[in-house]
């Protein structure tokens, strides 16, 4: 991801300080630039809550931030990011780029094993998906329920209820259903996952703006703060 450096000269803010000000002014830019890291992550998960259908607490914890460190005698730095862990599959870096640089969505793993011909879609073991395609859950789905999809499509798990199966064209033609993924459970259908076209964004979540915006007015309250003015 791009990075963005928010400076600050802790004279200015202050201007004009005594003796007992100057000693305090290390431990006191430190707290403050801790705080206003800190703040920055808070104010992201809260505006990810705001732009976004659904928002999963994997995403809301890949906002991060590195405590202050200190490079020489007259510079300390923290810094706001998110996760690039992909121990889960996905990154939350990577999907969420489009929402802030605009794009086309980005292509999960689950998204990615729609369209290998070894996921089994009925006798001709067509791929459910093709590139410009995505499928989407129609509520909120626990990161393990796509596993299970997963498996049960391509028939190493084959449950006699709770079963997940797809529909596609040939099989939603006539019966007014939906093209996507549906559960079978006590002889019901539950309609958990549509089929669509692969949808492009323009960029609504705000990252930069809301992380700069909140260092900037956190960090020169709580250094005020703890100078003691």
């Amino acid at each position: 991801m791009a990075k963005e450096t928010i400076r600050f000269d802790v004279k200015q803010i202050l201007g004009r300080v005594d003796a007992i000000e100057k000693q305090l002014i290390p431990r006191a830019a430190r707290l403050a630039a801790n705080r206003a890291a800190f703040d920055a992550t808070v104010a992201l998960k809260q505006e990810a809550q705001n732009k976004f259908m659904q928002t999963v607490p994997y995403t809301l914890r890949s906002f991060r931030y590195n405590k202050p460190e200190r490079i020489n005698n007259k510079t300390l730095r923290a810094s706001v990011f998110i996760s690039q862990d992909r121990t889960r599959g996905n990154a939350p870096s990577d999907y969420l780029a489009p929402q802030i640089y605009g794009g086309s969505a980005f292509r999960t793993r689950f998204q990615r094993g729609l369209e290998n011909a070894q996921t089994y879609i009925g006798r001709d073991s067509t791929p459910i998906l093709r590139k410009d395609e995505l499928m989407i859950p129609v509520t909120k789905m626990r990161a393990s329920t796509y596993s299970v999809i997963m498996g049960q499509l391509r028939g190493t798990s084959k449950p006699k209820d709770k079963r997940y199966f797809y529909m596609g064209e040939k099989s939603v033609r006539k019966s007014g259903y939906k093209r996507g993924i549906y559960l079978r459970k006590n002889k019901k259908l539950t309609f958990v996952m549509k089929q669509i076209d692969m949808p492009s964004f323009t960029g609504k979540f705000n990252f930069f703006k809301v992380a700069e915006d909140t260092v900037r007015e956190s960090f020169s309250r709580n250094l005020l703060k703890e100078i003691g003015r």
